[in-house]
């Protein structure tokens, strides 16, 4: 049911999901974002890319940080002689998402909730955000400034999950409906690299095989499905 606004020719419908309507403009504006109005592309990254900019600006993301370098995350993890402290700081240390960036972090939440309740707005998915990371399960790894652009120059350093810190496969758990086949795919490859590059146990190997072959049956029930909204962004 429509209701008039204080502004001429602007309508309100839709109680669910209060939206606003012209019949000047080709165009609707949502309060919640659901599957229908993320189907663009450039949208969808849009929406994405704003969430985390909120984010990373928040106090929370900052506290976070501090956080980790209190619990004695304070030094690169590739080069362990370089650390950095509060009263003399020998270099600049960065949080580097490991594993998933911080862009596959949001999307797979936001694939996710989009199916559990239909829709998502912006303040949801920095909150959840907010929520994953104050409990551990989003993977991070301290890296000196230059340790942090070589991982993202070159697609072959691998960092193993026991430099990282962070429950990551229970957020992959909890999140599993929002798991594309890009970002298995980017899983997979992960595993591969750690399990014949890097000099881990028998034991974590397995465990890695494990978890390999629960992301692909995830992302196989999601595309048989269609559970997903987005798939390479």
């Amino acid at each position: 049911m429509y209701q008039q606004t204080n502004v001429p020719d602007i309508f309100i419908y839709n109680d669910i999901n209060p939206t606003l309507h012209s019949p000047n403009s080709t165009y609707e504006i949502s309060f919640a974002q659901t599957e229908e109005s993320l189907l663009d592309i450039e949208v969808f990254r849009n929406f994405i890319s704003n969430a985390i900019t909120r984010f990373r600006h928040s106090r929370t993301y900052k506290n976070y940080k501090a956080h980790l370098m209190q619990m004695g995350m304070d030094r690169c993890q590739v080069h362990g002689n370089i650390h950095s402290d509060e009263d003399n700081e020998m270099a600049t240390i960065e949080m580097h998402h490991n594993i998933l960036t911080i862009f596959d972090v949001a999307v797979i939440i936001t694939n996710h909730m989009l199916k559990v309740q239909n829709s998502i707005t912006t303040f949801d998915l920095v909150e959840l955000l907010k929520m994953e990371h104050t409990n551990h399960r989003v993977c991070t790894v301290m890296l000196s400034k230059t340790a942090h652009q070589l991982v993202h120059a070159d697609n072959d350093f691998v960092i193993p999950p026991s430099m990282c810190f962070g429950n990551w496969t229970e957020f992959l758990e909890r999140y599993k409906l929002g798991i594309t086949p890009d970002i298995a795919m980017k899983l997979l490859h992960y595993i591969k690299m750690v399990t014949t590059k890097c000099d881990i146990s028998k034991k974590e190997t397995l465990r890695l095989l494990s978890i390999r072959q629960t992301v692909l049956d995830w992302s196989g029930y999601n595309e048989q499905q269609g559970l997903y909204t987005q798939t390479d962004i």
